[in-house]
């Protein structure tokens, strides 16, 4: 099998890597180990934040969840109070009527006597 005819430039970069030899292929080396593990890294960095986040969004989620809940049960009690005013209100006016029947039975009526007629 022949070998493809290399022009001059792609001669001398073999021949450069060959007078370099291991050194250059260990250059190559660290460079490599280093940009995989700055990848690795940045996925690790990129995994710890989505998880962060992914965390902080269940809480916030819980905390909706909990003031929702909060809301009705504000609500509930509103309308109690509401209820439970209206129900004072309505017996306060029974007791007004009450209070208004029995003084009238116990205080004799002014205008005879003011009349000057006897009983």
């Amino acid at each position: 099998m022949a070998f493809p005819k290399l022009n001059a430039d792609q001669e001398m970069s073999l021949k450069g890597v060959n007078l370099y030899g291991p050194s250059l292929e260990s250059k190559f080396d660290e460079l490599k180990f280093e940009i995989l593990h700055k990848i690795d890294k940045e996925v690790t960095d990129s995994k710890n934040a989505r998880d962060y986040i992914s965390q902080k969004y269940d809480e916030l989620c819980n905390k909706i969840q909990y003031l929702t809940e909060l809301d009705a049960t504000v609500s509930g009690f509103r309308s109690d109070v509401k209820a439970i005013e209206k129900q004072i209100m309505e017996l306060a006016s029974r007791v007004d009527s009450i209070e208004k029947r029995t003084i009238c039975k116990e205080c004799p009526s002014l205008t005879p006597s003011m009349l000057g007629v006897a009983k």
